[in-house]
């Protein structure tokens, strides 16, 4: 019977436990007020009223301490599974089982059920970025596989098609009469715009894809490109090479090469540099990757927030090829004090959907 009604006092709303337990003292403080009275009508009644004074003042504060300490506890543990939610623990819930204030029951239930919809959605939202991860992935590699195609055809094709018909025109050339100078004049322009026109297809073929990159690997192809690139711009460019001497995977070294294809070109296109610095490290765990330059550089916030479309757009390609790569990408420059941009890439947690692509 006690411990029947100790539970359900203890049940009870705070605002109801803190009534009952000042009722209790009220009627405490008016039975043995009377008690006393009695007891001591002997004594001065400035002295009895300072006693009951004392007693009441100290009763009240005894018996509120404990019932809004005992009350509040579970509010302590809301606030533990809060302090939890905020490090990052979604999966962590309020004991409902364990709180016996109704109140606080109904504010566990709810901040449960809100922990139960953040958590199905925070299910879903990686969900989705796990697909989109993987959608870009197959983005890039058709990209990539479209750019293979596109420069074979035009090697093969276009480009032999070009040469023979070099071929062609010289033979024209050497059987024209010598008299004939007008003739032979504009078969020489026509045989030189078609070398122009030809040198210009191989160009676009080594652009969409090197050969050298699948050939010899990625520091080959990184010199190549950065000599006709940056140096036919009056950039000089240095190119350090640390760590060890060994291929990466293909997947990895084609995105390495346009993460720098693209630095290379913001700072032929932006940076008005004269010099610029490749580095490149390797190990068994890790690959560093750094271009910088001593341009003119710009204001990162404004680059990335306001309006250069055309450079925003490009370091965002960097940012989500190395994403993909499951690296990190960091961009420092200051206006008038050049560019730098580093990447990190753990060769141990490259995500499964890109290396498989």
């Amino acid at each position: 019977m006690l411990r029947t009604t100790i539970r359900r006092l203890l049940h009870l709303p705070i605002l109801f436990k803190i009534l009952f337990a000042n009722s209790i003292i009220i009627i405490i403080g008016a039975v043995g007020g009377v008690w006393l009275t009695k007891l001591l009508s002997e004594e001065s009644n400035f002295a009895l009223a300072i006693f009951f004074a004392t007693c009441g003042i100290s009763l009240t504060i005894i018996f509120n301490f404990v019932v809004v300490k005992t009350a509040l506890r579970p509010l302590a543990e809301l606030q533990a599974v809060v302090e939890q939610v905020n490090h990052g623990n979604t999966q962590i819930r309020v004991p409902i089982d364990t709180i016996e204030d109704p109140d606080v029951t109904n504010l566990g239930k709810a901040l449960n059920l809100m922990l139960d919809w953040l958590d199905a959605h925070t299910r879903t939202i990686d969900a989705q970025y796990q697909q989109l991860r993987h959608l870009s992935a197959q983005i890039m590699s058709a990209q990539e596989d479209e750019r293979k195609r596109i420069a074979r055809e035009l090697h093969d094709e276009t480009g032999q098609a070009l040469a023979s018909l070099l071929i062609n025109l010289e033979v024209a050339e050497q059987n024209v009469p010598a008299s004939m100078t007008d003739v032979r004049s504009q078969l020489k322009d026509i045989r030189a715009l078609s070398t122009e026109t030809l040198e210009g297809i191989r160009k676009l073929v080594y652009d969409l894809r090197p050969t050298v990159l699948d050939d010899l690997g990625l520091v080959p192809a990184l010199r190549w490109y950065a000599k006709n690139h940056l140096e036919p711009a009056g950039i000089q460019v240095q190119l350090d090479v640390t760590g060890t001497n060994r291929r990466l995977p293909p997947q990895v070294e084609t995105a390495l090469f346009r993460i720098s294809q693209e630095a290379m070109n913001n700072i032929v296109r932006h940076a008005r540099a004269r010099h610029a610095h490749i580095s490149l490290h390797v190990d068994a765990a890790l690959t560093m990757l750094t271009v910088e330059d001593d341009g003119q550089g710009f204001n990162t916030h404004d680059v990335l927030h306001a309006s250069d479309k055309e450079r925003r757009l490009g370091l965002f390609g960097i940012e989500e090829r190395v994403s993909l790569l499951g690296g990190a990408f960091k961009v420092g420059s200051q206006p008038g004090r050049g560019t730098r941009v580093q990447i990190e890439v753990p060769l141990g947690r490259i995500p499964r959907e890109f290396v498989g692509t």
